[in-house]
């Protein structure tokens, strides 16, 4: 328990720098209301520090777990969706634009952009936003250290970027390929992404 403490405390600074936090309303069970505030006692925070954090470690395991078994990846395809991640450093979003690069960092996560080859098409998404760049991958990815740690970012540089001066929002992206899409993960295949190339083209 005092390693979960130690961990709060530590990014809970960074959080409140980092963040511009929304309000939200969430119904859950008596129970786990009870058990959230103990543990906001126990802690010596307060319950939204603890929800918060619990959403985050939730969203990562999800993550994870998309990351492993992504569907589309079992279907050739030359387009995929990167998802900026803005919510855990709006710098490295900032950098990919910029830079016209395509990131992802630590573990399962950042092995998703080894998984992308040359001249495949790679649009880049911001959560509450959609697609806001696009480029070709050059296959080759790199690595550089990230937060201190070494080799904890693989990228690459993408060839032809272009940075949409308008966003294509997820609704209008799902109305273009007539089906539901998952831009949660940190990488997806989008085994039609033609069309939603052709719709950017105009």
């Amino acid at each position: 328990m005092s390693d979960i403490k130690s961990k709060i405390l530590e990014t809970q600074k960074a959080k409140k720098m980092k963040s511009e936090f929304v309000a939200t309303t969430v119904r859950i069970p008596k129970e786990l209301q009870l058990v959230i505030e103990d543990l906001a006692e126990y802690l010596s925070i307060s319950k939204q520090d603890v929800m918060l954090d619990l959403i985050k470690e939730g969203m990562k395991v999800a993550e994870d777990a998309l990351a492993e078994d992504d569907i589309n990846d079992k279907i050739s395809t030359n387009f995929h969706v990167l998802n900026t991640n803005k919510r855990y450093d709006s710098g490295a979003q900032k950098e990919m634009l910029d830079k016209g690069i395509v990131a992802a960092f630590y573990g399962k996560c950042k092995r998703q952009i080894n998984k992308i080859q040359k001249n495949d098409t790679v649009f880049l998404y911001e959560n509450g936003v959609g697609i806001v760049a696009y480029g070709k991958g050059s296959g080759e990815t790199l690595k550089k250290d990230y937060e201190g740690e070494t080799d904890e970012c693989h990228y690459q540089k993408l060839i032809d970027f272009v940075v949409l001066e308008t966003p294509l929002p997820a609704a209008k992206i799902k109305k273009i390929l007539d089906r539901n899409v998952v831009f949660l993960p940190v990488r997806s295949s989008m085994p039609d992404g033609q069309k939603v190339l052709d719709a950017i083209a105009g």
